[in-house]
């Protein structure tokens, strides 16, 4: 059974760096930060994941695309980007 939530960072088009976690529900995929920063991204606009020099690139349809790095478990960021992917 996949995980649904992951302890990761990202920026949304190289801006400034977030550290929270990530959630995958039915719908959207959900990243929260520790202050007040949440991004909500709905499933159908991710238009590709790629999986590259240890983070994961998820291209969004009308919007900037955003790059997630790990803070978790070895194995975690593959898993992640496997799970958007399907």
């Amino acid at each position: 059974m996949r995980r649904s939530s992951y302890a990761v960072w990202w920026d949304e088009g190289h801006g400034p760096r977030q550290v929270g976690k990530f959630e995958i529900a039915r719908l959207h995929a959900l990243l929260s930060g520790n202050g007040v920063k949440r991004l909500a991204v709905p499933l159908d606009d991710i238009t590709g994941v790629e999986y590259r020099r240890g983070e994961v690139h998820i291209a969004r349809r009308g919007a900037t695309s955003l790059r997630i790095g790990s803070l978790d478990a070895p194995g975690a960021l593959l898993e992640l980007a496997q799970t958007l992917g399907s």
